[in-house]
């Protein structure tokens, strides 16, 4: 039975984890959603609470958390500012005086990420996510100020609006209505006030990146027949493209530090 359903293409797979009606359960989606959630009450956590530490301040991204100034400050004052994992803590992180920005960006991963779950797998779904995360804030990095700050799962979100397209064009879907709100999602970024569309441009192209390792590959599948061999190759390759990914994203950041004046920042 396992080697039959290895042998599906991945959209005609039975799921691994079913409800009692026989339907997915998009665990990842869910852990992903949950999670958020928890950190945004550790949040106000922090605020009402004296002792308690302050996350928002903690899980914050800013260019400058990953800029040589950071390793220069480390070296006077002894406190190290290089903290290059807020590139995806930030995306747990949500707007304290806004409840909105979250209850849109959880409502949006629990209307698509449930879809794009069940076509990637709970594996590759975490990976385009991740990386959707970080490509937001390589793009924060080289788009906006070195001292502005942000938060939040937008940059996560706009990958999964990336990789939904793309999936929809492989499926031979009508994609017309996700291009639609897609387009309406971009005009609010660069209209609006406080919004970090850098964040949001840089999530979405990485979205499109690191889905399309998955696409080419249950293209290519379906194209000329699948064995178990075939699908180990091009899950191999899978991954590959995902791990390139993340290469680049990395070394756009080790030059998005170099581009930073440091100079100027300091005030020397």
């Amino acid at each position: 039975m396992r080697e039959h359903q290895r042998a599906l293409p991945r959209e005609q797979r039975a799921p691994k984890f079913t409800d009692r009606r026989g339907h997915a359960i998009p665990l990842a989606t869910y852990i992903i959603l949950g999670l958020t959630v928890l950190v945004y009450a550790l949040q106000w956590a922090g605020e009402l609470i004296p002792a308690f530490p302050p996350i928002y301040e903690l899980f914050l991204y800013s260019p400058l958390h990953t800029s040589w100034v950071a390793l220069e400050v480390a070296q006077v004052t002894g406190q190290s500012l290089f903290q290059p994992w807020r590139m995806l803590t930030s995306a747990l992180v949500h707007s304290m005086g806004s409840p909105v920005h979250l209850l849109l960006n959880m409502a949006v991963l629990w209307m698509i990420g449930r879809q794009i779950e069940q076509y990637l797998g709970a594996a590759k779904f975490v990976a385009l996510y991740v990386l959707s995360a970080i490509g937001g804030a390589v793009a924060v990095l080289f788009l906006a100020e070195p001292n502005s700050a942000v938060v939040g799962a937008s940059g996560a979100v706009y990958g999964l609006f990336a990789a939904l397209w793309l999936i929809g064009r492989r499926l031979g879907a009508d994609t017309r209505g996700i291009t639609v709100l897609i387009v309406i999602n971009f005009v609010f970024s660069f209209m609006g006030a406080n919004i970090s569309w850098q964040g949001h441009l840089g999530g979405f192209i990485t979205g499109l990146a690191a889905s399309t390792p998955v696409v080419l590959a249950d293209k290519k599948q379906a194209g000329i027949g699948s064995t178990p061999e075939l699908r180990k190759k091009l899950n191999r390759r899978t991954w590959l493209g995902l791990a390139l990914v993340l290469v680049l994203l990395i070394a756009l950041t080790v030059i998005g530090a170099l581009l930073i004046d440091t100079q100027a920042i300091l005030g020397r």
